[in-house]
């Protein structure tokens, strides 16, 4: 048994018509035994394994040094395989691997591309931190004063996002006859109706639902006259938001980079930030707690009555 054996066990009522076979296949079988009416055990060399294989027999067990030499390279390449995936793991978290830029005009794009250039950004690159990244988004806020109105960059994975909404793509409401209402609170700031019988001024204050452009006129003749309903009517909307993480998992000014950019992440795409105030950030309950409010630019008008 000192190179490599493995018993095994068959169960056959022709024992010795197996054996005829084995022979004719060249197979060498060592101490055959019988332990009940059908079934046999013996063991065959390890190198056999493939030539036995259409029999069927259970391996009860493996010995040898041919065993062992064979479990050791299979645990090798095992480990290896671990480490290699560990390794490529920890590659991908480092590195970007992607830079994907959403936005509305090509040409803005293009400029996106410039100021990443120009922080030394591009595929291949190590991740930026959150302070990092706060940085480029600054610089990019002022390379775009004016042409940009909502901006976002952070990275998940391997994959670095910037997006943006460019200051002229502004959405074109249908034509219809519908009445437009307030989707949200806010105070009026900018009215832009082409059509309809607008009921709100500027710097007034409106609530959700309310009217603000109706499809309904009144003639010199006090004859009342339907009609078309097209325009934005943009306002100042507050919102707050509050981020929080565990104050063990970073320090203090990693632990604000990061809630600025999972609260900035939240707005979502939106007309114009007006202003980003922070409201407060300590620790609460063990938990590093930023509240910030934005003073947002929405277009409001809505032909759904809320």
């Amino acid at each position: 048994m000192r190179l490599g054996y493995d018993l095994c066990e068959v169960v056959s009522e022709d024992i010795v018509g197996l054996l005829k076979s084995f022979k004719e296949d060249h197979i060498t079988v060592f101490q055959l035994t019988k332990v009940d009416d059908c079934t046999y055990r013996f063991y065959l060399p390890i190198y056999q394994r493939i030539m036995v294989r259409k029999y069927h027999l259970t391996i009860i067990k493996s010995v040898g040094i041919l065993y062992y030499l064979i479990l050791i390279f299979y645990r090798k390449l095992s480990i290896v395989g671990v480490v290699s995936f560990a390794v490529t793991v920890i590659l991908c978290n480092q590195f970007i691997f992607r830079v994907e830029i959403i936005g509305n005009n090509p040409s803005t794009t293009k400029l996106v591309n410039q100021v990443l250039a120009e922080n030394h950004i591009d595929v291949g690159d190590k991740k930026r931190t959150y302070q990092q990244l706060n940085d480029i988004y600054d610089d990019l806020k002022d390379s775009f004063k004016g042409k940009i109105d909502y901006l976002n960059i952070y990275q998940e994975g391997g994959v670095l996002f910037v997006k943006y909404t460019n200051s002229v793509g502004a959405k074109k409401v249908e034509k219809n006859f519908e009445n437009i209402y307030a989707s949200k609170d806010g105070v009026i700031q900018k009215i832009d109706v082409s059509s309809g019988n607008i009921l709100v001024k500027l710097n007034q204050y409106v609530k959700k639902g309310d009217l603000l452009v109706s499809n309904t006129i009144t003639s010199t003749s006090e004859v009342d006259k339907i009609i078309e309903t097209e325009g934005t009517i943009k306002a100042y909307t507050y919102t707050t938001y509050e981020a929080k993480i565990d104050k063990k998992k970073m320090d203090d000014g990693e632990a604000f980079s990061y809630l600025l950019h999972t609260i900035r992440s939240k707005l979502g795409s939106i007309d114009k930030i007006d202003r980003e105030k922070v409201l407060s950030y300590g620790i609460i309950d063990n938990k590093r707690v930023l509240k910030v409010q934005y003073i947002l630019i929405e277009d409001i008008a809505s032909k759904e009555e809320n």
